[in-house]
This record gives structure tokens, C-alpha cells and sequence, in this order.
């Protein structure tokens, strides 16, 4: 079973540099995926799945994804810091990481998952992630999608609502990105446990 968690950022640029005190500073909101790739470093051994990172960078003048791989060179992340670190590591040479940029169009990204995996989009209108018959299936490949500080733009949504999708709720509260991924990672184990 593989795993993935797209994230559009319409704030992240691939082109411009980074550094530690420019992400403390809130600079692109990198602080979010920062926080985000750390939850799925210490879930991926405890997962034992395949799972990726997709940050879809869509700010106007740049349309691409970069998919990174969460590999055990991730283990040794301790600390938000240590992620930050990191992510701007992968950001500046992804090919040291397994990753890649791809130049491709929201909707075209949405296809090309949408042939390999259940798309779930994480919106509180959806049902119930416990309630999700689709997700107890052990052999299948789930993409959640989710918001990282702003929910979809009306394109991506548009995008989206051409596929076939499954609305799914982790309730009524709203949480940060990298807690929504705890919250799914930690159901997902639940039931491999079960």
C-alpha cells in the first residue's frame, strides 16, 4: 500500500533561497511543510507503507509539484529545526533526497493520481474518516489531500470535482496540516492493528 499527502502552497517558490532565520521569519510558509514532513518522518516506520510528500508549488509564476519520498535518511529528524533544515535542503537539490520537481498542471497532477489511488479530500462537509469503508482496504493506495494555511482555490476544487473523490471529515474542528496527518496516520494504523 502506498501513501500520499498533497499539499498545494500558493507561498512556496522553488526559486528563491532560503534559510533558517528567513523560515522562522514565516517566508513562504515553509514553517507548515516544515511541520508537516517531520509527522510523516516518525510515522513512516510505524506505517511500514510507502508514503510521499507532494508540495504543489502555485504561486502564478510557477506550476510544479515536488514529491519527496519519505525515506529512512528522514529518521534521524528530532526536531521541528531538524525538518526545517532539511526541507530546505530538499527544496535546493531534491535529487539528493530522491525527490523531484515536475512541471505539471494541478489538474493533470490530479489525474495522474487519480489512476493510481483513492483521492480523499479532507473538508469537514465529508464523511467521517472512521467511516470511510474505502480506507480499510489494506491493499490500496490512498492520496488525502488537504490544505496547508488556505484551503483549495476555486481551480484546484474545480479540478478536483471533475474526479472521482471521497469527502472525508476528521471532524469539526479545524487543525494544522501537520496534525491532520497525524490524525490520518494514526487512524490508518489503528486499523492495520485491528
Amino acid at each position: 500500500m502506498s501513501l500520499t499527502f498533497l499539499i498545494p502552497s500558493s507561498t512556496i517558490r522553488s526559486s528563491t533561497r532560503k534559510n533558517i532565520k528567513s523560515v522562522i521569519g514565516g517566508q513562504e510558509r515553509l514553517d507548515v511543510i516544515s511541520r508537516c514532513l517531520l509527522n510523516l518522518a516518525r510515522w513512516n516506520n510505524r506505517l511500514g507503507k510507502e508514503i510521499r510528500l507532494l508540495i504543489y508549488l502555485s504561486h502564478n509564476l510557477e506550476q510544479k509539484v515536488l514529491e519527496i519520498p519519505i525515506t529512512e535518511k528522514m529518521n534521524t529528524l528530532q526536531s521541528e529545526i531538524d525538518s526545517t533544515h532539511m526541507l530546505i535542503e530538499i527544496l535546493a537539490n531534491p535529487l539528493e533526497y530522491n525527490a523531484d520537481y515536475i512541471d505539471i498542471s494541478f489538474k493533470n497532477l490530479l489525474d495522474n493520481l487519480n489512476k493510481k489511488s483513492s483521492i480523499f479530500y479532507l473538508t469537514p462537509n465529508g464523511l467521517l474518516i472512521d467511516k470511510q469503508k474505502e480506507i480499510s482496504k489494506e491493499d490500496s493506495a490512498f492520496c488525502f489531500i488537504l490544505g496547508s494555511q488556505h484551503d483549495l482555490s476555486d481551480e484546484q476544487e474545480e479540478a478536483l470535482f471533475n474526479l472521482n473523490y471521497i469527502p472525508t471529515s476528521i471532524g469539526e474542528k479545524n487543525y494544522l496540516a501537520s496534525h491532520v496527518i497525524t490524525i490520518v496516520c494514526n487512524h490508518l494504523y489503528n486499523l492495520n492493528e485491528s
